[in-house]
């Protein structure tokens, strides 16, 4: 019974084996017997391991085609050879009435048109040129999918006239010059160039899926859009608009569709309106973006009423990874929902906000560049878990409110400020528990000529090196909360004007300081704090006139006194005036500052000041 059991499990080992072997010579030859086989396994992979958001077929990836079965098309003005079954030609148009597959190649000036019930057409574009002055160049009326592989290596040209042909007056389709009533998916290693004279560059009613390949669309109204959803795995994107927006999906009836995915690719947009737009979501894993709409943040000849944001959704917006560049008349980033950034570098200059969030805004890490904006950073919360944040702002840098922006192109709508006239001392609303501004890490930095850090609720920071340059005139301020500002850990600098002036709030448990200047100080004025064994607790250069100062350190400890200095020089390391590896010398002893308590007001020659509310001082002078 032993040996039996024995030679059982042997056999089946050398079964596994066996089995083991035949199904690795299967794969490898799959990979190495067939080039285009072999594009096909890459990338399945690229989609197991990167694609996360779009949704995609096996087929959407295969570029493969087999000469010897597919139905060859040499287009001809004058008479197009077709060698094969299931299309032909009749009053000038090319005509496609059953699946398979079919390589096209050759010049036209009329249409493509497509018509194969529920069948898959696998379209092979290899140096297509089709114009077509009073339709679509091509037209895909029905079909279960239609997949266009564009040939290695070809180019591949579709152009439209300024006015289409319809049968009837109500007609009003096709509207762009690559039209599709179904399913279409844009593959291959070739290139792509769309003239979209009539309205739309390439359009499908349905879902749109580009897996690969070299687009270059201009376009009068959309150059890319598709309805339900649009999935882009790879590829590169050259895309213009004079009227219309970059990419767009606009089912507005199914919460389940009119959503973007964008896995990857390349993407250079130049947009009459906005550049990337989602009805519902747009969800982008990794790609690089340049993106600018209208004539940039500064144009002044744009249509108020209008939309010309950057990445622009009725849903939520979460970018995982990437390069995105953003030169935008109105917002750079804008969500009706909630924007998640888990990473990625990020170049915004916006004529209005840097990045919107009707409800929640979440940065977790990355590089945030805000170059020009009306206001920075805003949602009804803004949470920084960690990255590298830059801010320039001529209204607000980060602000936490309610509500959306307003109307179209309405800028200043959303961060409207909560509170009663400067300088009378009289409160603002009552604060608003849900809206909150909460610093766990990085580096966060704001330059602002309206308030630096405005929230209608609470401020919360944990972790990481808040830096804010407020405004210079007293009726803003660097801080500015209708609630609490707790601090329990990282470094917090904040300079500006002394009317409105606010620091942290007694509930916090790490220590903070609250100075107050009899004189603005020059841009650029060294202001140092030591401890009572001479290491230097902060040194920090203002990058604007100032004349208050709030400041919060691991550093700082309640029951020391401490030195304050102005003026000298400091060798450390600077990066946004706030000096790492400080080593400070040569400055003006002002004060002897006892911290007696959580917070610490004074003014610069150590004489406690009473509060910590806005409007409270006058002139620019510290409150008394």
């Amino acid at each position: 019974m032993k040996k039996k059991k024995f030679g059982v499990a042997v056999l089946t080992i050398l079964l596994i084996l066996f089995t083991g072997c035949a199904k690795q010579a299967t794969s490898t030859t799959t990979a190495t017997s067939k080039s285009k086989e072999q594009v096909v396994t890459v990338h399945d992979a690229q989609k197991t391991a990167e694609n996360k958001y779009g949704a995609y077929d096996e087929e959407d990836y295969d570029e493969s085609y087999d000469e010897k079965t597919a139905t060859k098309i040499d287009l001809n003005d004058s008479g197009s050879k077709i060698d094969g079954s299931g299309a032909s030609e009749k009053d000038n148009i090319l005509s496609i009435t059953a699946g398979g597959t079919y390589i096209v190649s050759g010049n036209y000036k009329s249409q493509i048109k497509i018509s194969a019930n529920e069948e898959t057409v696998h379209l092979v574009l290899n140096n297509v040129s089709i114009s077509n002055d009073s339709s679509s160049a091509i037209y895909i009326e029905q079909a279960k999918k239609v997949i266009t592989t564009l040939a290695e290596g070809s180019k591949n040209n579709l152009s439209d006239g300024n006015d289409y042909t319809f049968a009837s007056a109500d007609e009003t389709e096709p509207d762009a010059t690559f039209f599709s009533k179904d399913d279409l998916t844009i593959n291959g290693r070739g290139t792509l160039v769309v003239n979209g004279n009539y309205s739309n560059g390439i359009r499908s009613k349905d879902d749109l899926v580009i897996t690969n390949g070299t687009l270059n669309v201009t376009a009068k109204n959309n150059a890319i859009k598709g309805k339900d959803s649009i999935s882009i795995a790879s590829g590169t994107f050259s895309l213009k608009t004079t009227e219309g927006d970059g990419i767009q999906a606009n089912n507005s009836t199914d919460v389940d569709k009119g959503w973007i995915a964008i896995d990857g690719g390349t993407f250079t947009i130049q947009s009459g309106k906005d550049g990337i737009q989602a009805e519902t979501n747009l969800s982008i894993a990794k790609s690089d973006i340049k993106i600018q709409t209208a004539n940039g943040y500064d144009d002044q000849s744009i249509d108020t009423t209008a939309s010309y944001k950057g990445l622009k959704a009725s849903g939520n917006i979460i970018v995982d990874d990437g390069t995105v560049d953003l030169n935008t008349a109105d917002d750079a980033i804008h969500s009706n929902a909630a924007v998640t950034i888990n990473n990625g570098t990020f170049t915004l200059a916006s004529g209005d906000d840097g990045i919107h969030a009707d409800t929640d805004l979440l940065i977790n890490n990355g590089k945030v560049t805000v170059n020009h904006s009306y206001e920075g950073l805003e949602g009804a919360t803004v949470t920084i878990n960690d990255g590298d944040i830059s801010v320039k702002a001529s209204d607000d840098g980060i602000n936490a409110a309610g509500g959306s922006s307003g109307e179209e192109g309405q800028e200043g709508q959303f961060g409207a400020d909560s509170f009663g006239e400067p300088g009378t001392g009289q409160p603002g609303d009552v604060a608003d528990s849900t809206k909150f501004i909460e610093i766990n890490g990085g580096t966060t930095y704001v330059n602002a000529d309206g308030d630096g850090i405005d929230s209608n609720g609470d401020i919360r920071m944990t972790a990481g090196t808040l830096i804010v340059n407020g405004p210079t005139d007293n009726g803003n301020a660097a801080l500015d909360y209708d609630g609490t500002f707790t601090i329990e850990g990282g470094v917090f600098a904040a300079s500006g004007s002394s009317g409105m002036a606010m620091s942290a709030s007694e509930t916090s448990s790490q220590a903070a300081l609250s100075l107050y200047f009899n004189d603005t100080q020059k841009s650029g004025t060294l202001v140092n704090l030591k401890n009572a064994t001479g290491d230097s607790i902060l040194s920090f250069a203002p990058e604007k006139d100032f004349s208050h100062i709030a400041i919060s350190s691991p550093d700082l400890k309640v029951g020391e006194t401490i030195t304050l200095y102005t003026g000298g020089k400091d060798s450390g390391t600077m990066k946004d005036g706030l000096y790492s590896n400080s080593s400070y010398s040569n400055g003006t002893e002002l004060a002897k500052i006892s911290i007696n308590d959580i917070l610490t007001s004074v003014d610069q020659s150590g004489a406690e000041v009473s509060g910590n509310q806005m409007g409270r001082g006058t002139g620019g002078q510290p409150p008394r």
